[in-house]
């Protein structure tokens, strides 16, 4: 039993890791790409768009259809799809026909993502933190490695290669899963309500495309309407006391959700910002910027085994105030400090530290709140809320380069919103810890 167990751990470690390796990696290959397929690079910039928009827009759909069938087989089949698309894309006609397979891939990388943490907390039932601590570690492996493996593949192999080796990696992860997991075991839960999911993803859609347009009048407009849309339909259906938010909405747990959101606010953009100060403001290649950068991520793929580990012995809502408190940390003293090149790297240190500390907590505080037929569809939230902090964080950034001038300006304005953001997520995990005894 314990060797199966291992088994899907080494299953989902491998799949999540493959998932934001590619999203990653797809951007060093852009200029060939564009090359291949005669597009501007700004329209070759949908390759990873088409990506991104269709796993965050159907990651809470696959979450409540896996609670309903059964997680584990929509796992599996993920991965399948994930694998095809991989293997397929290089063969690729056209342009239309890359992204139509990058979207399809898409909606396997979010039926990967809305169902790895719901079984691991499942079959980890004690060990909850640890198991999602390994799988968060994966993550952050494949983020590190993709700017770097990517890089290296499309040199030496060509951008085909990065399909090829991420569809002979998640063949690895099908393998896995079927010798550790049971793709036919009935599911506990309860048929979702499709129409309220079709509205969360239209909004989700809306947010994600408004968010890459934020600086016009039309791409702000398309992401408010998304806002607005996800908030009321959100409240109405909790009001409505229906079982697809009731059941992943306690208190607790909707602070845990709110906290995750603002810290993907917080942090998403800050690789991109501090990459352009490097290069921009200092000179540095682009090459050099990476390595210097990589003082955040890789904090975050050590210790986030150990976090996990501590959240199973202690309240895992104390260790995201811990891991917020050092992003707050991290961020504000480099509003002041991000100039000389020894204490932007601390601040970097220090945030790494910090959201190893909150990743997997946070993550385990949401499923030791929820039902365990709801896993699946609590996990997705997590997942959608990850989402739509990254596009808000973009925007952010976005808006305050466009905006102001000088270029330092526009920096430290843009560090200034993150640190109060994610002050606001600390103040949001202190409140989680106490939500139910109020």
């Amino acid at each position: 039993m314990l060797k199966r167990k291992v088994s899907f751990l080494a299953a989902s470690a491998t799949a999540s890791f493959l998932t934001p390796f590619i999203a990653i990696a797809v951007n060093v290959a852009l200029p060939s790409i564009s090359n291949v397929f005669s597009v501007d690079l700004a329209i070759a910039n949908w390759v990873v768009n088409s990506y991104l928009i269709s796993m965050a827009s159907t990651i809470l759909l696959m979450g409540a259809i896996a609670d309903w069938i059964g997680k584990e087989p929509i796992f599996v089949v993920g991965a399948t799809i994930f694998a095809a698309t991989s293997f397929l894309t290089p063969y690729a006609g056209n342009f239309a026909l890359l992204i139509v397979l990058r979207c399809i891939q898409g909606v396997g990388a979010a039926m990967i993502s809305g169902t790895a943490v719901a079984i691991l907390a499942s079959i980890f039932p004690e060990k909850t933190g640890f198991a999602i601590g390994l799988n968060t570690a994966a993550v952050y492996v494949g983020t590190t490695l993709g700017p770097s493996l990517g890089g290296f593949l499309v040199d030496y192999a060509g951008w085909h290669s990065l399909f090829t080796l991420t569809g002979t990696v998640a063949l690895m992860s099908i393998l896995l899963s079927l010798l550790s997991i049971d793709i036919v075991k009935k599911s506990l839960g309860r048929k979702p309500r499709f129409q309220t999911l079709f509205v969360f993803a239209v909004s989700t859609i809306l947010v994600t495309f408004g968010s890459s347009y934020a600086s016009s009048l039309y791409g702000s407009i398309i992401l408010s309407l998304g806002l607005i849309a996800f908030a009321s339909t959100l409240y109405v259906e909790y009001r409505r006391s229906l079982n697809l938010i009731k059941e992943i909405f306690g208190r607790r747990v909707f602070l845990a959700y709110m906290t995750a959101l603002l810290n993907y606010i917080a942090t998403y953009a800050l690789s991109i910002l501090f990459s352009n100060f490097l290069q921009v403001e200092r000179g540095f290649k682009a090459r050099e910027a990476g390595i210097i950068l990589l003082a955040q991520p890789l904090p975050q793929m050590l210790l986030s085994p150990m976090a996990g580990h501590l959240a199973d012995k202690l309240n895992p809502g104390l260790l995201t105030v811990v891991g917020m408190t050092l992003i707050v940390l991290g961020i504000g003293s480099s509003i002041i400090t991000y100039r000389w090149l020894i204490f932007l790297i601390v601040s970097l240190v220090f945030i790494g530290i910090g959201f190893a500390f909150f990743a997997s907590p946070n993550t385990t505080q949401v499923m030791h709140g929820v039902p365990r037929e709801a896993f699946a569809l609590a996990s997705s939230f997590l997942g959608l809320m990850r989402f739509l902090g990254q596009s808000l964080s973009t925007s952010i950034l976005t808006a305050s380069m466009l905006a102001l001038r000088p270029f330092t300006v526009s920096i430290e304005i843009a560090l200034i919103i993150y640190a109060f953001t994610a002050a606001c997520g600390t103040a949001t995990a202190i409140l989680s810890i106490y939500a139910d005894q109020v």
